[in-house]
């Protein structure tokens, strides 16, 4: 079992960006690798923060810290329904403190707050970025939000021929998005599958068996580029079971870097080979 705070799972991912009218080549290297790729390359590195549940967990902001990311993307689960949310607020105010972009959309536990939109304007006051079905530019890519509240086919971003970053929740709403919508999307939500057995996770909301969408790098339905969290935090009492707390770390290489390579390892609804640090 993994109850540990200190067990957080650090997996880096180098993905080439490329705008929403083609999709993304994907890769999974070594930091040797990583660093002969990147010196020619302009790079965003991004982490990647989901289901907190209110939880405080020990070094998690120095590692945040740590890793000198350019922005820091939320996606959903950072309140829990019932917990108090000092420990979540307390987590993004030593991100602003530290100067760090933060961007952040809600998930569905955020929904359950009677306190909600006071909430949200407290993460507002503190400098983070909440996206409520809208996009903004930044630091030459667009980052666009999705609600939980709100189905993506529902959305109409502006066009733009500049790489889309799109957080949401729930991946799963990731397959109901048109072709070329994201270059890249980021969700969460399963939880890892609660237990998982031979890189498979067994069970996720929503009395899901054995989900397509649980940790790691992705294809959608309709071939864009997804990378899921497991999540920092749990809402239920069941144990999470070789499924350690998750922080993905994605290293966006902009389209000046160079030709792109289709990996053989990465299909629609399976799990890359990946290399935890």
């Amino acid at each position: 079992m993994h109850r540990s705070a200190e067990k957080i799972d650090v997996e880096h991912f180098v993905i080439q960006g490329s705008p929403v009218s083609r999709t993304g080549a994907l890769c999974h290297m070594d930091q040797a690798q990583r660093r002969a790729s990147c010196r020619a390359a302009g790079e965003l590195t991004i982490v990647h923060v989901s289901d907190l549940h209110s939880r405080h967990r020990r070094h998690l902001l120095e590692t945040v810290i740590g890793l000198r990311p350019d922005g820091v993307m939320i996606t959903g689960d950072l309140f829990d329904g019932v917990q108090s949310p000092k420990p979540a607020l307390e987590f993004v105010a030593g991100l602003r403190n530290a100067d760090l972009d933060v961007f952040y959309v809600t998930g569905n536990h955020e929904l359950y707050r009677q306190d909600v939109a006071q909430l949200l304007d407290q993460l507002r006051a503190l400098g983070v970025t909440v996206l409520e079905n809208e996009e903004v530019a930044w630091k030459g890519i667009h980052v666009a939000g999705v609600g939980f509240d709100a189905w993506p086919e529902d959305i109409r971003f502006p066009e733009t021929e500049q790489i889309r970053l799109l957080l949401v929740h729930d991946p799963y709403k990731a397959d109901r998005l048109t072709e070329a919508t994201a270059s890249l999307i980021l969700a969460g939500h399963i939880h890892g599958g609660q237990w998982r057995l031979f890189h498979q996770g067994l069970a996720g909301p929503g009395q899901r068996l054995l989900p397509k969408y649980t940790s790691g790098l992705y294809r959608t339905v309709q071939g864009m580029s997804m990378v899921v969290s497991r999540g920092l935090g749990d809402w239920m009492k069941i144990p999470r079971i070789c499924n350690p707390w998750h922080l993905p770390v994605i290293h966006l290489l902009l389209p000046e870097a160079g030709p792109m390579a289709e990996p053989d390892a990465l299909k629609s609804g399976h799990e890359p080979v990946k290399e935890t640090h």
